[in-house]
């Protein structure tokens, strides 16, 4: 959940890369200000630490300097006494001082979501849960791809229709299955490309337990990879606390369809918090929620079992009619899809398309939107009309940063029965945003609403598992959902949610 240029990656000499991070983190802020926002970082410097604070200057200087100084605000060198009082809880033994600068942060199923509702409104047609079965190759010629077969993914148990979809080119943009896709299309896919998914957890605890006001970065004290404890403004906004510990780089050679935390993934964040914050002493019974994803890199010439040395830099993969992407960071997302384009007009001959503006456009709920370190700025609760009348202040600040400038599409939902009612007390989500998912967002399952749209089993003392049935009803009599549905729904997300807390089912010390 970070826009960042990746500092580490100055260090390990991948200039390119950093350098074109720091220029769409930049990029972002301004296209995308309700959903991308600055945020303070913070690198606490103890005695004998490599590199030292001079050294880290330098890099800083470095770092800004790649984007011509246009940050959020310059780097600063901070006394131990100084840093204490940023970040009372960090320990104090041996600190020399630290650096604070600025990176971004993001909401990345809203920064997917709103790119999605952006192509929509181009012409895109959108269609989720839509599986690639296989391709389809062009008349007499086997060897160049004109389209895929997809099946309904969400189909009943029985066979099921098989669609066929053309393209002139199709690009195949599916992360850690990209291999997957790509062997369907050629008996050489393994020579041509094969993706080495990273592992990355997320643990998140409540901030009483582990207060922080900068993202913290660590060195882990077994492998000095760099670790963040991360805040959640947007939530602090909204008056709720929590803290992000995250993430694990580790090779992941179990199913790519099933994926949750094991208990040395706890251990090992828990152990790097609990090194950095002494007096935190967290064990895995403060985890309230986790997340896990893979990365898709690229799998170097040479064998390499440090992920973290592996580079983050994407790769395209071009045969007739087909382009592959693996490898990439969300913050270059843009770059990459723009490159994308540009290799596909290669094979579609005598089109002509006007120049990329991405790099200007504003995103769908960007419109007069403002957001600094201190919180998102746009339309206020009076002038959006009196259905918005009984929302309060923090759940305002939560529909601004989510929502921007298209919060007013959600008028006609509060209006409904409960509809400004908050899902889970303690968290700013409301009904209506329930509502306005599944009818302009393509949720399709309880799992899509709980876990992206007002994510719960992210921020939720009980990962939403509470309110998983009303919320099934709720999204039911909108999409026409069956009594079994509706129970086959709870039961998928249980088991979402017994995935991301599989750690406790053997003892995880620290």
């Amino acid at each position: 959940k970070l826009i960042h240029g990746g500092l580490r990656y100055l260090r390990e000499g991948d200039i390119g890369l950093v350098f074109e991070a720091v220029n769409e983190r930049q990029l972002l802020l301004s296209v995308a200000p309700h959903l991308v926002q600055p945020l303070p970082f913070l690198i606490p410097v103890y005695q004998g630490d490599f590199p030292g604070l001079f050294a880290l200057d330098l890099g800083l200087w470095a770092y800004e300097g790649m984007c011509l100084f246009r940050t959020p605000g310059r780097h600063r060198i901070r006394r131990a006494a100084d840093t204490i009082a940023l970040e009372p809880s960090i320990g104090r033994d041996r600190l020399k001082g630290s650096l604070t600068y600025f990176d971004g942060a993001t909401d990345d199923s809203r920064l997917t979501l709103e790119n999605a509702l952006d192509a929509e409104a181009h012409g895109a047609v959108i269609a989720t849960y839509a599986e690639v079965t296989g391709f389809h190759f062009a008349d007499g010629d086997q060897g160049r791809i004109a389209g895929v077969v997809v099946a309904d993914a969400l189909g009943s148990d029985g066979p099921r229709p098989a669609a066929r979809v053309r393209a002139k080119v199709t690009i195949n943009a599916a992360g850690p299955w990209m291999d997957r896709l790509l062997a369907m299309s050629t008996p050489d896919a393994q020579a041509m490309a094969r993706v080495v998914p990273a592992k990355g957890v997320h643990l998140v605890v409540d901030s009483r337990r582990l207060p922080a006001t900068h993202a913290v970065v660590m060195a882990a004290p077994t492998d000095k990879r760099v670790v963040f404890t991360l805040p959640t403004p947007r939530l602090a906004r909204a008056g709720v606390g929590r803290t992000v510990i995250g993430t694990t780089d580790t090779l992941y050679e179990g199913d790519r369809d099933r994926l949750g935390p094991d208990a040395d993934d706890v251990a090992y964040l828990l152990g790097c918090a609990n090194h950095y914050f002494p007096d935190a002493k967290l064990t895995p019974d403060d985890v309230l929620a986790t997340w896990t994803g893979l990365r898709p890199l690229m799998a170097p010439k040479q064998s390499e079992t440090n992920m973290s040395a592996i580079s983050r830099e994407h790769t395209l993969f071009a045969q007739p009619g087909l382009i592959s992407v693996a490898g990439g960071k969300l913050t270059t997302f843009r770059r990459i899809a723009a490159q994308l384009v540009d290799a596909a007009l290669k094979q579609l001959d005598g089109i002509t398309v006007r120049p990329c503006d991405t790099a200007t456009a504003l995103f769908p709920g960007a419109e007069g939107i403002t957001a600094d370190e201190h919180g998102v700025h746009g339309p206020s609760l009076a002038s959006l009309g009196p259905v918005f009348a009984s929302v309060d202040a923090a759940t305002h600040a939560h529909l601004l940063g989510t929502y921007g400038s298209r919060l007013q599409s959600l008028a006609p939902y509060l209006a409904t029965a409960g509809g400004s009612a908050r899902i889970d007390p303690e968290l700013p989500f409301l009904t209506a945003e329930i509502d306005l998912a599944v009818t302009e967002e393509w949720a399709q399952r309880l799992d899509d609403v709980l876990s992206r749209r007002v994510p719960l089993a992210l921020w939720a003392r009980d990962q939403g598992l509470g309110v998983a049935a009303a919320v099934a009803d709720r999204m039911g009599d909108r999409l026409g959902w069956s009594e079994r549905r509706r129970q086959e729904e709870v039961s998928h997300f249980r088991q979402v949610v017994a995935l991301s807390r599989q750690f406790r089912s053997v003892g995880a010390g620290v």
